[in-house]
């Protein structure tokens, strides 16, 4: 019984060294400009240098900024293990779209607006933009459009980061005169004009690409109106919107 017993424990051992022998893991380096090494990774800090032997026993000393990813294979297991590594381009052109709903007294609203500029480093981008925004959709507030400067960054060197944005500007609108009738009476005439505007986001950056945030708005906007149907009088009213804003946005 011990000599059977021996045996079965010498062909399970067998057949876990075989099983292990089997299970081979190599590292793969996909660089940006579409090169790929196989190896075994020995060093690897994303801001400065990877450092792989190859199979072929080979050292290469690769730029951390020119890595792309890094995935392990095992050879002999289903599994496959990917290393998501930062690679956010921190440097260069972006374009960035967002939109966001307005939240505030006495009206919610909607933004839509877009903006492109140079990105210097990862804490500080500049750039300009544009956009489509109502700050009471179905009452009597104007469409607008801004114009602005913006400047943006990102916190830290990581996949998910936290991103702040500030811009000023001013909004144009256009010809926007509006006439209500009084009960079949004279005229209530109202013109509205554009103004500064000043904003602020803070969120995150998911990936690359993907944008989400909250933010505050402000807008400054005058209204003439003639009030002929109340015996003529006429003024100038100045009004701030202030919203809250929570909204999402692509990032390229």
């Amino acid at each position: 019984m011990l000599r059977k017993t021996l045996i079965f424990s010498l062909l399970l051992s067998a057949q876990w060294l075989g099983a292990q022998d089997s299970i081979r893991c190599q590292d793969v380096v996909y660089l940006k400009g579409g090169s790929v090494f196989r190896g075994t990774i020995s060093a690897y800090d994303p801001a400065t240098l990877l450092i792989i032997t190859t199979w072929s026993g080979a050292s290469l000393q690769i730029p951390g900024k020119s890595v792309r990813r890094v995935v392990q294979q095992c050879h002999g297991t289903k599994r496959i293990r990917e290393a998501r590594q930062y690679n956010f381009n921190e440097r260069g052109w972006y374009h960035s779209s967002r939109a966001s709903l307005l939240f505030g007294e006495p009206d919610n609203g909607y933004s839509l607006q877009h903006s492109s500029g140079y990105k210097l480093n990862r804490l500080l981008s500049v750039g300009m933009g544009v956009g489509l925004e109502n700050y009471g959709p179905g009452g009597y507030d104007p469409v607008t459009v801004p114009l602005f400067v913006e400047a943006r960054g990102y916190l830290t060197k990581q996949r998910i980061s936290p991103f702040y944005s500030f811009g000023a500007g001013w909004s144009l609108i256009g010809k926007e005169q509006r006439v209500f009738d009084w009960w079949g009476g004279e005229a209530n005439i109202q013109n509205w004009k554009g103004g500064w505007l000043a904003q602020g986001q803070l969120g995150y950056r998911i990936g690359n690409h993907f944008l989400t945030f909250i933010g505050i708005r402000l807008q400054q906007m005058e209204r003439d109106w003639d009030n002929g149907a109340w015996g003529g009088g006429f003024g100038t009213d100045r009004h701030l919107k202030k919203r809250v804003e929570l909204g999402i946005g692509l990032l390229l």
